[in-house]
């Protein structure tokens, strides 16, 4: 493990940790205080990856972050701060920055996050000599043109998929107030993944769901404590709060540029949609609620009775899959519901493989 990093913090005991963490796991680390000393730092030599403060006196990191996407390209920029605010790490993301971590980070996060920038670093470095190739071949043969055309499509695959994990780890980040939510997450779009394919979805779109699925519930980010987590049940006052998180989801995610944000605002938006019209928060039915929506739905569902909750023990699988089934073409769409009954030994998989940590 090896490259040039640069540490921006103004708090000295902070970067001198950073940069003892990423030292002694092979990294060259360089340390500016603010961000005038970091412009003259960049200037000196080539960084591949730029960790930066976003609270700083003078120069912001944001600011900071603006010139370096901007001057230099090739320097990967991860954000850190000590304000844990969805809306300002998404501003990040959609401004340039690979990940975002919030204080105080143990040694795990901070290693993980700067492997996971330096390898999308990497891969959108070969996206441009891919590009770069695409147009030095473009009056060459066909077939020199062709395959350009195809290494070019393999290179934004792979980095689309890296941008993906990105942002999905954001909602995660929501997520993660307790440690049976974060797993929620990821059996229910494992279950939103096998249920895609069932219906017919294409590897990409099955995939392009089970990516977008993970930012259903981030709305919950708005809901206190005291309400997502009350163990009993809920007065008319506090289920209006809770139902709120499908159209907060929506706000916070709505008008990205990326398709898997696109994706999960719709998928945020619709989850609690019902097919006979009686869900919320906008009362769609039938196939006036988008598809994905509708599996969203079906997975949400049967992951929340097939799991421990705080106000209620889990559901054996059979008596979950016959309350779904008493709900086919009320709660859920009859044709995703077969498609659900159909996967029940694949879904039952993925939600064994969780419960015993494969």
């Amino acid at each position: 493990m090896s490259g040039r990093l640069l540490i921006v913090d103004d708090e000295e005991p902070l970067r001198r940790w950073a940069e003892r963490v990423l030292g002694g796991n092979g990294y060259s680390c360089d340390c500016a205080r603010d961000a005038a000393a970091a412009r003259a730092r960049l200037t000196e030599g080539t960084h591949q990856l730029a960790l930066l403060d976003v609270n700083m006196p003078g120069e912001s990191g944001m600011e900071l972050l603006a010139h370096i996407r901007r001057e230099h390209a090739e320097c990967a920029v991860v954000m850190v701060t000590g304000e844990d605010s969805v809306e300002l790490a998404m501003t990040a993301i959609e401004h340039g920055a690979f990940g975002y971590i919030i204080k105080p980070a143990e040694a795990g996060e901070l290693l993980i996050n700067v492997a996971n920038a330096l390898r999308r670093r990497s891969l959108e470095l070969e996206s441009r000599r891919n590009l770069r190739a695409l147009h030095a071949t473009a009056s060459e043969r066909g077939e020199a043109l062709e395959q350009a055309l195809q290494d070019l499509q393999v290179s934004e695959s792979r980095l689309w998929a890296s941008q993906a994990e990105t942002i999905f780890r954001l909602a995660r980040m929501v997520e993660f107030r307790d440690e049976d939510t974060g797993e929620h997450v990821q059996r229910m779009s494992s279950y939103c993944e096998i249920l895609a394919h069932g219906s017919g979805s294409s590897g990409e779109e099955c995939e392009l769901i089970r990516l977008a699925s993970q930012l259903h519930d981030v709305g919950k980010v708005a809901i206190p404590d005291s309400v997502l987590l009350k163990p009993g049940a809920l007065t008319r006052e506090e289920m209006e709060t809770i139902r709120t998180h499908a159209e907060i989801g929506y706000k916070l995610l709505c008008g990205s540029q990326s398709q898997v944000v696109q994706l999960g605002a719709l998928i945020a938006y619709t989850h609690h949609e019902r097919w006979d019209g009686r869900g919320y928060p906008r009362g769609l039915s039938d196939e006036t609620i988008p598809r994905e929506g509708r599996i969203a739905a079906i997975a949400d569902v049967f992951d929340a009775l097939t799991s421990q909750r705080v106000y209620r023990p889990a559901f054996p699988l059979t008596v979950a899959v016959e309350k779904m089934v008493a709900e086919r073409g009320s709660q859920f769409d009859p044709e995703l519901l077969d498609t659900f009954v159909d996967a029940l030994p694949e879904l039952e998989s993925v939600r064994d493989a969780h419960a015993f940590g494969l």
